[in-house]
């Protein structure tokens, strides 16, 4: 029982419950506290009019007989008759026709209450009857009417009755007040805590439906999303992130299933090779250089396998600022042995800014991106051709002297493991999807074009900002 009551303070439902119950019951008290002190203040203010409150309070208590003569005081008048009773003196009342013969009085007295020696006066509204011993009574006459009859209501009290009735009439409204708060806030929230439970329940059942769904998602139903139509709208904000996040881990989920299917088909050929070549008895029919460059496939395989797995995971990335020149000039220099073997000239053609190009970059994946278009160039260029590598405030540009890029080529120069039939090695296929990966990672644009100025591809690297051509293909 005390874990599903922490449970349930825990929950939004919980919270929202009792924040409400508690905002609602402060605001109670406050209203109540506030009309509390304003019927403090009007009784105060009623006193000067108490007289006129008496004569009001006796009209609407009087009981009239079938032919319209008023015969006797019911409700609540009827039952306070004591207090006329208890001071006869100090509080009066009397109901008289419109000849002045009173016809109901709160004593045996049955003269109009008027000044000593005079008649009565209907005319006269307020009077003072002068009592002796300094005391006086203060008279209030009101005429009413009842079937087009005229009939006069005198209402009395002295100095020394006042103070008495205006504490009962405080204390009965305070009173009043307190039981009617008090009936009000009970049942008031007792009402509104069972509507809101309800409501909460409604509110928040697809908030559980969708919680429900949320944990059935595994990897055989990676591609399922949560809905957002009946959700309210404060939490599909945070729906639609968890859908997002899923359609991130849905896509890496495919590239790595789709990435070991195809590294695993690449290596199967040579292996299957490699064991061809060992399991041949004789040492003499062995072909060495086949069965080496057989290993230095899978190992070149494995390097960019590695590669392209790393480049892959944005986690890797440092960035720092980069020499752009620096980075390019270490390329050529480090390919420059490959280019002599195969009799190629490889030009480093470097712009003169106004100062060294920087960029916001990991050195290291700048290098590869380089390293992979530089490498590839040089598979495609004849001997005594040149590879070009330009440099310049919007990008880097690579371009060989080959034959050029066939048009129906162009939509697969960056899938993993494509080769181009006319490749002198037995690449693995995988240096443009790297290039690609790393490219996308830093905001760039990879493009691949065959060049206007003759013969051969040209592929540039456009950094963040620059324009691309629209004769571009990326």
């Amino acid at each position: 029982m005390d874990m599903r009551f922490s449970t349930w303070r825990r929950s939004l439902g919980g919270r929202l419950l009792v924040t409400y119950l508690a905002g609602l019951l402060v605001s109670v008290l406050v209203i109540s506290s506030a009309v509390l002190l304003k019927l403090t203040f009007a009784t105060d203010a009623m006193s000067e009019h108490a007289l006129e409150g008496q004569a009001r309070w006796l009209e609407r208590g009087l009981r009239f007989d079938a032919s319209g003569q008023p015969v006797g005081v019911t409700g609540e008048a009827d039952r306070l008759q004591w207090v006329f009773d208890a001071l006869p003196y100090d509080l009066k009342y009397r109901v008289l026709d419109a000849e002045g013969r009173v016809l109901l009085s709160s004593e045996a007295d049955v003269r109009p209450l008027a000044l000593a020696g005079q008649p009565f006066d209907a005319q006269r509204r307020r009077l003072e009857i002068d009592l002796g011993n300094g005391r006086s009574l203060q008279v209030l006459t009101m005429p009413i009417e009842r079937a087009g009859r005229v009939f006069y209501v005198q209402a009395a009290r002295s100095e020394r009755a006042a103070p008495v009735i205006d504490e009962k009439m405080r204390d009965a409204s305070v009173k009043l007040l307190k039981s009617g708060v008090f009936s009000t806030v009970v049942v008031s929230l007792l009402v509104l805590a069972a509507a809101l439970w309800f409501t909460l329940r409604r509110v928040l059942q697809p908030l559980r439906q969708a919680s429900a769904a949320a944990a059935d998602i595994g990897p055989r139903s990676i591609g399922t999303r949560l809905e957002t139509q009946k959700l309210p709208t404060e939490l599909v904000p945070m729906v639609d992130a968890f859908n997002q996040a899923l359609d991130r881990l849905e896509h890496g989920y495919r590239v790595q299933q789709d990435f070991l299917a195809s590294a695993a088909h690449e290596l199967k050929t040579p292996l299957a090779l490699i064991r061809a070549q060992v399991e041949l008895e004789e040492s003499d029919k062995i072909d060495r250089q086949s069965l080496l460059r057989d290993i230095d496939f899978m190992a070149r395989q494995v390097q960019q396998l590695l590669q392209l797995a790393e480049v892959s995971e944005p986690r890797n990335y440092v960035f720092e600022p980069v020499d752009v020149e620096s980075v390019a000039g270490e390329v050529t220099g480090y390919l420059g042995r490959l280019a002599e073997r195969r009799a190629v000239r490889l030009e480093l053609d470097l712009a003169a800014p106004a100062g060294p190009l920087q960029l916001q970059a990991d050195r290291s994946a700048l290098f590869i991106l380089l390293k992979n278009l530089v490498e590839n160039a040089l598979q495609h260029t004849p001997a005594g051709a040149a590879v070009r590598v330009r440099a310049d405030a919007d990008g880097v540009i690579v371009q060989d002297e080959g034959s050029g890029i066939a048009d129906d080529h162009f939509a697969k120069l960056f899938t993993r493991f494509w080769r181009g039939p006319q490749r002198r090695d037995e690449g693995a296929g995988l240096g443009l999807a790297i290039c690609q990966e790393i490219a996308a990672a830093h905001g760039w644009q990879l493009t691949a074009r065959n060049s206007s100025e003759g013969a051969g591809a040209e592929f540039r690297l456009w950094f963040s900002g620059a324009a691309v051509p629209a004769h571009a293909v990326a």
